[in-house]
């Protein structure tokens, strides 16, 4: 009877300890619609060498659990699969907007660059992935900081527009997203690349300049 009891409380441990995960992992899933003109292949991992493992049609609804490199972590027929982000379309406008700047990250930058997965400057990125929300932004920083309306630091939502004034005029010369947690996605000319950074971070966090939402 005593180790009846002694098990039957350990395994309420048990489920008390992992009731924060499970929640924290419901939490940050997200949803998407597939958009395709044909299918849509589903794979074992997050590139186009890995084995196929099943195909989606155009619009299939799918639970995103993870996104890398431009693939999307997914739930598939109960079990984890990977997806190409190019072809679907989160829930919501913001996280379409996270979502497709987070596809762009290791992107080459290149000064003038708009051509998704070959080379972005920085408003370059952000025209595309507020493309993908069907919103239309400027291909130009400083006219992208006139768009939507000013919302302060304290109160940065993902899909934000941040902006900084990174040479000696004072006047908007970059810009990024926001992605949540003090981060934001921008291409950058001095790491050569599309990558996450920190507001908190020194050079940004003297250089930042304002916020805008597009997005109500």
């Amino acid at each position: 009877m005593k180790r009846t009891k002694l098990l039957a409380v350990l395994a309420a441990i048990v489920m008390l300890a992992s009731a924060p995960t499970a929640l924290a992992s419901a939490i940050t899933a997200w949803t998407g619609t597939v958009r395709v003109s044909t299918s849509l292949n589903v794979r074992t991992a997050g590139n186009d060498g890995a084995p196929i493992i099943g195909k989606l049609y155009n619009g299939a609804k799918v639970t995103i659990l993870d996104t890398v490199n431009g693939w999307y972590k997914i739930s598939y027929n109960g079990r984890t699969a990977w997806i190409s982000g190019k072809y679907v379309v989160t829930a919501s406008k913001a996280q379409t907007v996270v979502a497709a700047a987070k596809s762009q990250l290791g992107v080459a930058y290149q000064y003038g660059g708009a051509t998704p997965y070959k080379a972005l400057d920085c408003s370059g990125l952000t025209m595309y992935a507020y493309g993908q929300a069907g919103i239309t932004l400027p291909h130009n920083a400083a006219m992208q900081s006139t768009k939507g309306w000013a919302v302060s630091k304290s109160a940065l939502q993902p899909g934000d527009l941040v902006f900084f004034a990174t040479d000696s005029t004072g006047k908007i010369t970059h810009c990024g997203i926001y992605i949540g947690n003090g981060q934001f996605i921008s291409a950058q000319s001095g790491a050569g690349v599309v990558k996450e950074a920190s507001l908190s971070n020194s050079y940004w966090s003297r250089t930042y300049v304002t916020a805008r939402r597009i997005i109500g």
